[in-house]
């Protein structure tokens, strides 16, 4: 082999110079990958195990067989050796025969380097190898063998003070040994009895044997140490991870306390994966630290501590070398408060949003991070900024960049608008007023308040109407002074910033003056007020001027010149300026004082029928009771005449009995009776007696019925009672009128039909129907039926259905029956409240309904239904 191949990649992994053999055996280019260049022509690990000290076998051209070897440069690059393993027979079956090749390559490095075959003998090794242990020339000769360099170092004190009995150094020999048997390869430090601190490698070779590089990290290993006692002084938790795999290589107390793991037990042990609530988040971190050149502030995410319960930190990271290797230095902050508060204020906002989508301004509020915290439908309408895009804590500088892109903010760079809308928060002082012209031509207020916690709230407002009103104002000013001059209405203009008050001369005519009178002041307008009206019409158009009143319409009294009220309708609006605020009202005024008083005329009116209503109702209600009473006296003449029978016959046989009483007494007292005509007083008096019995029983019955019916519709007392009973009792009440009538009537109802309920309410109801009858139902000399009929429906219900055979009832006139005050008899002295005071009974006091079925010539069917036993609560009126 002609010479070994020597490259130098830096700390990024690319090639930066190769010797020729290197070259000559791989071609590759400068600034070329050596994970790319290894890519296919070794094994995939092979960046890695070059990295841990191991060798890598190349496959190339011709069939040659290549081995690469690795060591770490003092600036963090990577030298590579690559040596050809000849396959000539003649080769020595050891490495001693590549010693001269591989010296020159070897002594150039400042790393000591040594090789033993697996015999346990030296082959390679450099000069910084013999320098760093002192061997003399006769030791450091290939072949010779590691126990006796072993023996060497150990009697210069390399491992402990120095040795000379043979006991100690046959241990020592036999452990130093021990270490070079793993296949595997491995690294330790080791700490020199002279203060020196070196990183060992220990990498087996194929074939057997292996390879050392020692490396001096004396002043690593002291600013690291250094570098950990800052640490642990610094107050805020720090880690440092190894970014290949994620294992903590240092840490500091504040950061173990955070993780609940002690910084001893962590080192070398944890990784970094374990601690992530979700370990993709530790590659987006280093993902953003790659995008950030090796920076990264305020990267939020979910971390787990030991005890598996999870909090929300902030990170700022900064990648670095550490102990030779690219690691990642984090500084971590509990936010999990914050982010509780955050929540907290979401959730309010989320309660909230309902009551801000209620206004009529786009509202956007941040916080002192110039984040997202609060907004409103309004506001993205009028921003164009899409419902989905707005979200909790997105930065203004999104949201601004989201309205550049859609022409909010006009022409211009994208970036150069919104670190101008940026710079623009920052800077102002205080209230920002800004004023904008959509593509579309709408045109938006914003105003941008600063709270007390560093934030800000953006209210945004169209003002397009505003702005047309303004511009229509100005350009038809002239229209409108001639609009003024011809208008049959006063016109009124107030200067809020002169405090200047105009009234236009139809005003002063409104009120009975000419131009000549006219003085427009305050003080004067005041005074035409009517006293009473002054101090609260002043109030208020003082409160329309401040803005604190939406509207003005109102009705204002004035003192005519001769004397009288003048009512005059007033609508005022306000002016608005550029800068938001009123500077004018203008107001018309309308002469309504004709309207005023045909309303109070109306009012007067309304009043008066009003109270003709309730006369009207008071009368109903004196005539209903008039109606019943006239019920109750046509009963008592009914009864009456019933009586008159019974009872004169039972006079007539008082009158004979004292009569034939008289005249035996006469005979009596003269002595001149006889047996024949004591005997014919006797039988004269038992048949007078009994005829007398008979009628005045009769006359009791009549009293009786008289007096319980006559009670029930003058009391209205609830009691339980027989209907048909009942019925017959009220039927006997009326005998005379329907015998004078000459009809018949007939009575169907079921025997021991107990009613609990109000038998007055019921005597009065079949009265009124027979009465009816009597009255409108048949033509005079006609005579009819009265039919009742009584059947239970079922177990609460009892239906009576009340019939004639009269005329009958026109169809039309079946929707105003049970109307007060509708009769077809009025002028034969009927009232009109008959069947109304049924219909009332009916369905108030029996708590039934009652119908009608008529046609004309087929009589009246009247069919009342109502309870058996009535309602408790009923409240009889």
């Amino acid at each position: 082999m002609a010479g070994a191949g020597l490259a130098r990649f830096d700390a990024d992994g690319c090639l930066v110079w190769a010797n020729p053999a290197f070259r000559a055996a791989l071609p590759w280019d400068s600034g070329a990958s050596l994970r790319a260049s290894l890519s296919g022509v070794a094994c995939p690990d092979a960046v890695e195990r070059l990295a841990s000290g191991g060798t890598v076998a190349i496959a190339a051209a011709a069939g040659r067989r290549l081995t690469l070897a690795a060591a770490e440069g003092e600036e963090g690059e990577t030298l590579l050796t690559l040596v050809e393993a000849e396959a000539s027979p003649e080769a020595p079956p050891n490495l001693s025969a590549n010693r001269a090749t591989f010296q020159t390559v070897f002594d150039a490095m400042s790393d000591a380097v040594c090789a033993f075959d697996a015999q346990m003998r030296l082959v390679v090794w450099n000069r910084r190898y013999e320098e760093l242990f002192q061997l003399p020339p006769g030791l450091a000769v290939p072949g010779c063998p590691m126990a006796e360099l072993i023996r060497y170092t150990a009697r210069r004190g390399e491992y402990q003070p120095a040795v000379v009995e043979d006991a100690d150094l046959q241990r020592i020999v036999a452990e130093r040994l021990e270490l070079c048997q793993p296949t595997n390869p491995l690294s330790y430090r080791l700490n020199r009895t002279d203060g020196m601190i070196l990183d060992v490698r220990h990498s087996p070779l194929p074939g057997g044997g292996f390879l050392r590089v020692f490396t001096d990290v004396t002043e690593r290993a002291r600013a690291e140490e250094a570098q950990g006692q800052i640490m642990q002084t610094i107050a805020f938790p720090l880690v440092v991870t190894r970014v290949a795999d994620g294992v903590v290589l240092a840490g500091n107390r504040p950061a173990a306390e955070l993780f609940g793991v002690p910084v001893e037990q962590a080192v070398g042990r944890a990784r970094a994966y374990d601690h992530y609530s979700d370990p993709v988040e530790r590659e987006r971190l280093l993902e953003a630290l790659r995008a950030g050149g090796g920076r990264v502030d305020a990267f939020e995410t979910r971390m787990r501590r030991a005890n598996g319960s999870e909090m929300w930190v902030i990170a700022s990271a900064r990648l670095f070398r550490y102990q030779g290797e690219t690691a990642m230095l984090a500084c971590v902050t509990d936010i999990t408060a914050r982010k509780r508060a955050e929540q907290a204020l979401e959730a309010q906002w989320t309660q909230a949003s309902a009551v801000l989508n209620g206004l009529s301004q786009g509202v956007m509020a941040f916080d002192r991070d110039l984040r997202l915290v609060a907004w409103n439908q309004r506001a993205l309408e009028l921003l164009s900024v899409d419902a989905a895009f707005a979200r909790f804590h997105r930065p203004f500088a999104e949201i601004a960049r989201h309205v550049a892109e859609r022409g909010g903010y006009g022409k211009g760079g994208l970036d150069a608008l919104v670190e101008g809308r940026v710079a623009g928060l920052r800077e102002a002082g205080g209230e920002l007023r800004e004023e904008r012209v959509r593509a579309d031509g709408l045109v938006v207020e914003s105003l941008t308040t600063p709270l007390p916690d560093g934030g800000i709230v953006t209210t945004y407002t169209d003002v397009t109407e505003r702005k047309q009103a303004e511009q229509e104002l100005a350009a038809s000013r002239e229209l409108f002074e001639l609009a003024i001059r011809a208008a049959r209405e006063g016109i009124s203009q107030w200067d809020l910033r002169t405090n200047d008050l105009w009234f236009s001369p139809q005003w002063w005519g409104l009120l009975g003056y000419g131009e000549e009178e006219m003085s427009n002041t305050l003080a004067r307008w005041a005074e035409l007020i009517l006293p009473e009206d002054r101090e609260a019409m002043l109030r208020l158009v003082g409160e329309f001027a401040a803005g604190t009143r939406e509207e003005c319409q109102l009705l204002q009294r004035y003192r005519h010149k001769d004397g009288h009220i003048v009512h005059l309708f007033t609508r005022a609006i306000r002016v608005v300026g550029s800068d938001g605020r009123a500077f004018r009202i203008v107001g018309s005024h309308t002469d309504v004082t004709e309207r005023v008083r045909a309303e109070e005329q109306a009012h007067t009116a309304r009043e008066e029928a009003e109270s003709a209503l309730r006369n009207l109702k008071e009368a109903q209600a004196h005539l209903v009771q008039s109606e019943k009473m006239a019920a109750l006296g046509s009963l008592v003449a009914g009864v009456a005449h019933e009586i008159n029978t019974p009872v004169g016959i039972a006079l007539t046989g008082a009158s004979l009995l004292s009569e034939r009483i008289r005249l035996i007494r006469r005979d009596f007292e003269a002595g001149q009776i006889r047996k024949p005509d004591f005997a014919d007083f006797l039988d004269t008096a038992s048949e007078a007696t009994q005829l007398m019995l008979l009628n005045i029983d009769r006359a009791a019955q009549l009293i009786q019925s008289f007096k319980q019916i006559a009670v029930d519709q003058a009391s209205e007392e609830r009691r339980v009672f027989d209907l048909r009973d009942y019925i017959q009792e009220v039927l006997r009440s009326l005998g005379v009128r329907i015998k004078r009538a000459a009809h018949t009537v007939i009575v169907d109802c079921p025997d021991d039909l107990l009613i609990d309920g109000y038998p007055g309410a019921l005597s009065q109801v079949l009265t009124n129907f027979v009465m009816n009858s009597i009255i409108h139902g048949f033509a005079p000399g006609q005579h009819g039926t009265l039919r009742v009929s009584v059947r239970c429906v079922g177990e609460d219900d009892v239906e009576l259905v009340y019939a004639d055979d009269g005329r009958g009832i026109p169809p039309d006139l079946h929707g105003r029956i049970f109307d007060p005050f509708f009769t077809t008899n009025r002028g034969s002295g009927g009232s009109g409240l008959g069947l109304n005071i049924v219909y009332n009974i009916a369905t108030r006091t029996l708590r039934g309904r009652i119908a009608l079925d008529s046609a004309p010539g087929q009589g009246a069917t009247f069919t009342l239904r109502f309870p058996r036993v009535a309602p408790a609560e009923l409240v009889v009126a």
